[in-house]
């Protein structure tokens, strides 16, 4: 028998569903890499006008760019002067030396009103205000090295001159004082003994 001889094979018509993913395929690398073109076109303008090799100026001015109602906020008008200016022949502006600048008319200055004579009860009102409120900054700082261990408070206190110290182990207790007065050295340590004796504070 003879064999039958088979049509040749139609090209598989391709699903619906895949031809989309194709198309969809070649809009995304599309636009990739437009937006790569852009990227790399305006870093490439970004940095001639950063080298100088684009004047922004000179644009804006050849094609009215101020004009325009969004972009013309960058690109500014300069303010108009009121004077002309006026360009030298080299030889001129070598010859001649610059003016010197003009100077205004001294303005003196208003007389700073007296102040006003304070008597001395009130003198007497700011002094006290000024030692209680001195003396609760040192009690504070009392109560701070009052709570911090001794060891932690010698090298501190040890920054400090003398009045300072004497005036913030006076407002702590004996105790804490002993404490941190074996920790000093010898030298400020006997030091510190002798103004407590005499009595001396801040």
């Amino acid at each position: 028998m003879a064999e039958k001889i088979k049509p040749p094979e139609k090209d598989k018509p391709v699903a619906k569903g895949a031809a989309k993913k194709k198309r969809f395929r070649f809009l995304l690398k599309a636009l990739l890499a437009l937006l790569a073109v852009l990227m790399l076109a305006g870093g490439g303008f970004a940095a001639a006008v950063y080298l100088k090799f684009v004047d922004l100026d000179a644009l804006a001015a050849r094609y009215k760019l101020a004009t325009y109602p969004v972009i013309g906020r960058y690109f500014a008008k300069q303010p108009a002067t009121n004077f002309a200016t006026v360009d030298l022949p080299p030889e001129a502006a070598a010859e001649k030396p610059a003016p010197a600048p003009e100077t205004a008319p001294a303005v003196q200055a208003a007389p700073a009103p007296a102040p006003a004579a304070v008597s001395t009860e009130e003198l007497k009102a700011r002094e006290a205000k000024a030692k209680k409120e001195e003396a609760k900054r040192i009690s504070r700082l009392a109560r701070l090295y009052s709570e911090m261990k001794p060891d932690e408070a010698v090298p501190i206190l040890n920054q400090l001159d003398d009045p300072t110290v004497l005036a913030i182990l006076g407002k702590m207790e004996d105790s804490q004082v002993a404490k941190i007065m074996s920790l000093f050295d010898a030298r400020r340590a006997a030091r510190l003994t002798q103004d407590m004796l005499k009595g001396k504070t801040m």
